[in-house]
């Protein structure tokens, strides 16, 4: 018999050939084996038994279905309809409409790298949606310890972001370890900064026919000389790569780079996400996080004569005394922006 949370108007849900159930009484043993193997990376202080999951899913996970607001909400991940792993939304925060998540896989497909992620990936593509539209949660977050390195690339790409780490904060095998929090807002921009997992995700936006136009230089970009690029820049200390998120989705990006004697700011909306005056809101956020750590520069802009659109923005995020100049054989203009004195 299949269960269904009081608190969704729908209880499967689908990613092409993954899907999300409300956890099954038929999964109870193969999840105890996958905690008991992978107990290190679990909050889990002792080996699970056949009598205790037993009792824990004819009461705790029973108890969950008869509640409109349940403390946690439990499913069974699959593929091809065959059971892959499991996990859900944990230490729910009903009033705050945020919520813990929780997840893993079996044993063997926990240690294959590439395996691993587009597991995450997949789960958290239903996950989030789930989370936003049919609860309304504003925010998902993970609590993880740093023992598990492939795990940071599949939530940076999933939208989340590093938000905090406790310093040594748990022991395991003889060891301090840290604990690494890293939060999806579901209804904000905000940024991290990219790391060499976004590297196709820019080489899309540099080729967007929008951008290549607004660009001083219009001709295609290739993925050779895109990739010796990118990899150059997140090697430098002098340029420095914001990636927003909106909805915990990629939507755009803004370059702050040192170069030629210069400071000089670039940005590329998504073309998802054009129209809802996004453009101004990444420009605030990465100048001021810029000029709040590097307090004496100035950030300058260059804009096409043409672009109004841009100049727009840029002149609502405090950009100010512009200039018409020519930059790179096109009349542009000229803006700047520095901490207030």
């Amino acid at each position: 018999m299949s269960r269904t949370y009081l608190c969704l108007a729908q209880n499967t849900f689908r990613n092409g050939n993954y899907s999300l159930v409300p956890i099954r009484d038929e999964d109870k043993y193969a999840i105890m084996q996958w905690r008991n193997e992978q107990i290190d990376i679990l909050r889990q202080k002792q080996p699970l038994t056949k009598e205790g999951q037993e009792g824990y899913f004819t009461t705790t996970i029973a108890n969950l279905f008869t509640q409109e607001k349940p403390g946690q909400m439990l499913f069974s991940f699959l593929e091809n309809d065959i059971l892959v792993g499991y996990g859900g939304l944990v230490h729910i925060d009903w009033e705050s409409k945020n919520a813990e998540v929780s997840f893993i896989t079996e044993t063997k497909r926990n240690t294959d790298k590439e395996q691993f992620i587009n597991d995450w990936r997949n789960y958290l593509q239903i996950l989030k949606p789930l989370a936003k539209k049919h609860l309304g949660f504003d925010k998902l977050y993970t609590y993880a310890y740093d023992i598990r390195p492939n795990l940071y690339p599949a939530l940076l790409n999933s939208g989340f972001i590093e938000e905090a780490c406790l310093k040594n904060h748990v022991f395991i095998n003889g060891q301090n370890h840290d604990v690494l929090i890293h939060s999806c807002f579901l209804n904000q921009l905000v940024f991290r900064m990219a790391d060499e997992n976004d590297v196709m995700q820019y080489f899309e936006w540099a080729n967007d026919e929008d951008v290549r136009k607004n660009s001083f230089s219009n001709e295609a970009i290739s993925l050779e000389n895109h990739k010796k690029w990118f990899k150059q820049k997140l090697n430098t200390d002098s340029c420095f790569l914001y990636l927003f998120l909106l909805n915990g989705e990629s939507a755009g990006q803004v370059r702050i780079d040192k170069s030629n004697g210069e400071t000089v700011i670039g940005i590329s909306v998504d073309k998802n996400y054009r129209g809802r005056s996004l453009g101004t809101e990444m420009l605030k956020q990465a100048t001021t996080n810029f000029l709040t750590k590097h307090k004496k520069e100035q950030i300058v802009a260059y804009i096409k004569l043409e672009n109004k659109v841009s100049l727009s923005s840029f002149r609502k995020a405090g950009f100010e005394n512009e200039e018409i100049v020519t930059e790179q054989n096109h009349k542009s203009y000229k803006l700047y922006k520095k901490i207030a004195a």
